[in-house]
């Protein structure tokens, strides 16, 4: 079961030509994931790392179904009394924030590589290495707090959040941001010395996807809630004579449809092969989500060859190269309006070829590249270096006594009159 539409389904028997590292070379590793309850960008991560490190894979609350079938994996607290709390968001945090400190489980190994924040809480010990991989600092405390923190009650949660969250989750050896966006958060948010973050762009199989004859229509897909703001989409094809498809499905497609012209079609879930099809067909792809961390959506698109047409918002800005790979626009039906416009009178200057190079950079080899080298400073950085004494009793210039077997330094009192 994955969700419908949604930007991160992966095939999991991807990039397999790709070897796990030597075992010996990092020691003993394990993944800790927070809640896979899902299977979105987050959750490939974590099954890449564990592929990478031939690691276990820890979780906090989860669903079978969604499951990796190559990895080995464990449920934290599946079966715990309380399992009832992870129905509803405020309480399985509040769950994870006492439960997640102590976890014996994780104490054995060499190196642990944690994956979302619900885990942050746990406390390390000494000689263990831990490297966090940062999808996104909490949202609503943080980058999104001017646009969600209307209600007293919610700065009041956002304060609290602020204030437990940093003293009691600032363990870690080495970051690792999906994107420099994250990387600037984490250390704004956070107050994470820069050198203390590394960016290792999420896996995509970019391989797998390549461009195909055109087809005559624009493509638009994700899950259909408000963040990812489909309806401002829908609503520029009202006053335009080309199609837009609408692949994905959620709690807004009634209301979406309810409303769309007739030069728009809903396709609702798209397998992989629906998916890749359409990518590589399609005319250009349009993505107007709400200051996306990172969007394996525009790299899919990218992959295949294909322009995008993204809001100039978060990471999405970043990926779009206007009049390269595509055009950006603002958030609203008129500015998506002026950009296809503009796409369809100047088109892009990089053909399919140069726009599936640039999508390189976010290939699984990349990432596996990153986070080898991630997990390398890490364990490097978490070493304890003790300082070094000669006890051999020489010395350049002679001075200095060694009672008890230990080299003194020299008495400035001794031959000399005291000033």
């Amino acid at each position: 079961m994955k969700e419908a539409g949604d930007d991160d389904d992966v095939d999991e028997t991807a990039d397999t030509d790709l070897k796990s590292v030597d075992a010996e070379t990092f020691g003993s590793v394990a993944v800790a994931h927070g809640n896979y309850l899902e299977r979105g960008g987050a959750e490939r991560v974590s099954d890449e790392l564990a592929r990478l490190f031939d690691a276990p894979l820890y979780y906090g609350f989860g669903d079978p179904d969604y499951l990796p079938t190559d990895v080995e994996t464990t449920s934290l607290f599946n079966d715990s009394p309380v399992s009832f709390l992870k129905r509803n968001i405020l309480t399985r945090d509040l769950y994870y924030a006492w439960a997640a400190q102590r976890l014996p489980e994780l104490t054995e190994y060499d190196t642990l590589v944690l994956s979302k924040n619900e885990l942050s809480w746990y406390v390390p010990e000494d000689e263990q290495t831990l490297v966090h991989y940062i999808h996104s600092t909490p949202r609503t405390p943080y980058d999104l707090f001017q646009q969600r923190a209307g209600s007293p009650i919610t700065r009041l949660y956002a304060f609290l959040a602020r204030t437990l969250f940093l003293p009691n989750t600032n363990y870690p050896d080495r970051f690792v941001a999906n994107s420099e966006l994250v990387a600037r958060r984490v250390q704004r948010y956070w107050g994470v010395p820069s050198e203390k973050v590394s960016v290792v762009y999420p896996p995509v199989p970019v391989g797998e996807y390549e461009p195909r004859e055109r087809a005559d229509y624009y493509l638009t897909y994700s899950r259909l809630i408000p963040e990812k703001r489909i309806g401002a989409i829908v609503d520029a094809f009202d006053e335009l004579d080309t199609e837009l498809v609408v692949g994905g499905a959620g709690r807004e497609r009634g209301a979406l449809e309810s409303r769309a012209p007739e030069n728009v079609t809903f396709v609702g879930y798209m397998d992989e092969t629906e998916k890749k099809r359409r990518l590589g067909e399609a005319k250009a792809l349009l993505f107007n989500a709400m200051n996306e961390d990172f969007g394996m959506i525009p790299v899919e698109a990218f992959a295949s060859g294909t322009p995008v047409l993204g809001v100039a918002e978060g990471y999405t800005k970043y990926q779009v190269r206007d009049g390269e790979n595509g055009y950006t626009h603002g958030p609203n039906p008129a500015s998506i309006r002026e950009s296809i416009a503009r796409f369809e009178q100047e088109g892009v200057a990089w053909s399919s070829a140069q726009i599936q190079t640039f999508a390189e950079r976010y290939s699984t080899a990349a990432f596996r590249e990153g986070m080898r080298e991630a997990v390398a400073r890490a364990q490097s950085e978490s070493c304890v270096t003790v300082l070094e004494t000669d006890v051999s009793g020489e010395s350049d210039s002679g001075s200095g006594d060694t009672r008890g077997g230990e080299t003194q330094p020299p008495d400035p009192f001794e031959g000399g009159d005291a000033e």
